[in-house]
């Protein structure tokens, strides 16, 4: 719009006339200058505030939760209560001086807190005081006061304080893996596994193990009681080792299913078919006869030899008859392997002529050792007849 010019008085006064052009001519320059600025405003294409600013303006939160300097909204004194300070509002947030009557804290501590749900005597929220006590709280609109629960809960904090404090394995659950060279024998209690291990039940042995060590807390004559496992872990054999008030009692190994199925057992039995002739001072093979049981076809019959397919600890049992021993004669009874004697089992020395020797011997052998069995008569004058003869051959291990 455009603003028009008055006409100027015009009057034989000229004193008054331009008094009154003067004030006029003010008006008409202050109407213009807001006519500038109108359109200056109506021109401009950045408007103060867009319709999403002010919607964003108009659907915010206008419920404080803090002060203005962003602390606490709430103070309650020490003579104050935090249920009365709280119970009617909403999120909010709080502070509790020492020794005010519902706060969980220590009566020297202060208590800040947030109540995150609120209203008609509702609420819920949680706090920490200047000890570093944690609780949260809640209540309904039955309640006249707050419940207070502190975090943890005692129950929980008992049963942490009284759990196993002692690890077993490191963090990740794993079996801790020791240095090649370490010794077994000065592990603690827990689980390990390693190569090239000192006190291994196989000398010399680098392979991997597995040792699980179950220590106790008894010590006598400063040896530590405890237990050892260990696996070898490419062929899965087992050692049990205990330390006892003697020091290491020795690795045990455990049989399995597999290795008693394994094992030799030889057992001789044929009383028509055992006789010899044994001629004084001469060593005479033992003959036996049909075997009762062989569990790894082990037996040669006609050679009366046992070829061992499993090296290992061995019990023998042999057994000898004879009708006419001579009374107080020393007879030599005797295992060979490969031929040569290797162990003997003792001595006969027969009461009657008519007597009977039951021996045992507990000796090592080798994979492929062929064991047979001899008498030597010794002061007999005369060769001797064995009626019967007959072995066991068990493996222990």
């Amino acid at each position: 719009m455009d603003i028009k010019s008055p006409k100027v008085f015009e009057t034989s006064d000229k004193a008054h006339a331009d008094l009154f052009n003067d004030m006029v001519k003010v008006l008409l320059e202050n109407d213009t200058g807001l006519l500038d600025q109108l359109s200056g405003h109506i021109d401009d294409t950045k408007p103060h505030a867009s319709e999403a600013e002010k919607k964003k303006w108009n659907e915010s939160q206008l419920y404080k939760i803090t002060a203005d300097d962003g602390k606490y909204l709430i103070s309650v004194p020490a003579d104050g209560s935090i249920f009365d300070a709280i119970k009617d509002k909403g999120t909010c947030t709080f502070i509790a001086s020492p020794g005010v009557e519902d706060s969980p804290a220590p009566s020297t501590a202060y208590l800040r807190g947030m109540q995150t749900v609120g209203q008609n005597n509702i609420g819920t929220g949680f706090a920490v005081d200047t000890s570093g006590n944690a609780y949260y709280f809640y209540y309904n609109s039955s309640h006249i006061s707050i419940t207070w629960t502190q975090l943890p809960t005692t129950a929980e904090k008992d049963k942490w304080n009284n759990g196993q404090l002692y690890r077993l394995t490191p963090n990740d659950g794993r079996v801790a893996r020791v240095p090649n060279g370490t010794d077994i024998f000065t592990l603690p209690t827990g689980s390990y596994m390693g190569a090239q291990l000192l006190n291994a039940p196989v000398e010399n042995d680098t392979s991997f193990y597995y040792v699980e060590v179950l220590e106790t807390a008894y010590v006598q004559n400063e040896i530590n009681y405890k237990r050892i496992i260990v696996t070898r872990s490419f062929d899965n054999m087992t050692w049990i080792g205990t330390f006892h008030a003697q020091g290491f009692r020795g690795w045990k190994k455990t049989l399995t299913v597999e290795d008693v199925a394994n094992s030799t057992f030889v057992d001789t039995y044929d009383q028509d078919n055992s006789s010899v002739s044994a001629a004084e001072n001469v060593a005479t093979k033992l003959v036996f006869g049909a075997t009762r049981a062989d569990d790894l076809s082990e037996y040669n019959r006609p050679r009366s030899e046992i070829t061992l397919k499993n090296s290992g600890l061995y019990l023998i049992r042999l057994y000898v008859t004879s009708n006419n021993i001579t009374v107080g004669s020393d007879n030599i009874l005797a295992c060979y392997v490969n031929g040569s004697e290797y162990q003997r089992f003792g001595n006969w020395n027969p009461a009657t002529s008519s007597s009977t020797c039951v021996l045992y011997l507990l000796q090592k052998f080798k994979a492929g050792d062929k064991v047979t069995f001899y008498i030597t008569p010794r002061g007999t004058n005369k060769t001797v007849s064995i009626n019967t003869a007959y072995v066991t051959m068990s493996q222990l291990r």
